[in-house]
């Protein structure tokens, strides 16, 4: 069992970039999308939230303890200054674990095959839904909303759709299971 994190949502946008783009709106359709390839391969996938709703970060959390899944991946877009438009690219964050670092960089790999983005690599992090898991927790970061190439990727549909099959792949790589 996996548990997807779309992260922010509802009264949190999350990152705000280039023509007013919302991290909530990118990132929740690529996580929809991950749990559907994960369970048509077999997986069962939580997601933290199924609409546009304000989830606090502990409850996240708690979300994947209840449901005792085996990992647990948070979804989100990147940013930076407006005035950096040339800051586009992908990378992964994890903490602790030699597990939790595994997922990310296998999740990482996937992106960066599927994608050909820029690589930002995969680093610690402390951040709360990493520190706060019991299994193994990697957080994504699919491209800058503040990016102008990134800007372009996340708004297309067909984009968001290989950045999907490329994450559940790492994670069915991870979990060994799957093509």
């Amino acid at each position: 069992m996996v548990t997807i994190d779309p992260g922010h949502g509802g009264e949190d946008p999350g990152a705000v970039g280039i023509q007013g783009l919302q991290e909530k709106r990118v990132i929740f359709p690529i996580s929809l999308r991950v749990a559907e390839l994960l369970s048509h391969q077999g997986v069962t996938a939580i997601l933290t939230r199924r609409q546009d709703s304000t989830v606090d970060l502990q409850t996240r959390v708690d979300i994947a303890d209840q449901a005792r899944a085996d990992l647990f991946l948070s979804i989100h877009a990147n940013s930076i200054s407006l005035s950096r438009p040339e800051v586009n690219g992908v990378e992964s964050y994890y903490y602790g674990s030699d597990s939790s670092q595994r997922l990310a960089s296998m999740v990482q790999t996937r992106m960066l095959a599927a994608t050909g983005m820029r690589d930002w690599g995969v680093k610690p992090a402390r951040f709360y839904v990493l520190r706060h898991n019991n299994r193994p927790a990697a957080l994504v970061e699919v491209g800058f909303v503040t990016g102008i190439e990134d800007f372009l990727r996340l708004q297309n549909a067909a984009w968001r759709e290989v950045m999907a099959q490329a994450i559940a792949q790492g994670i069915l790589e991870y979990l060994k299971v799957g093509p």
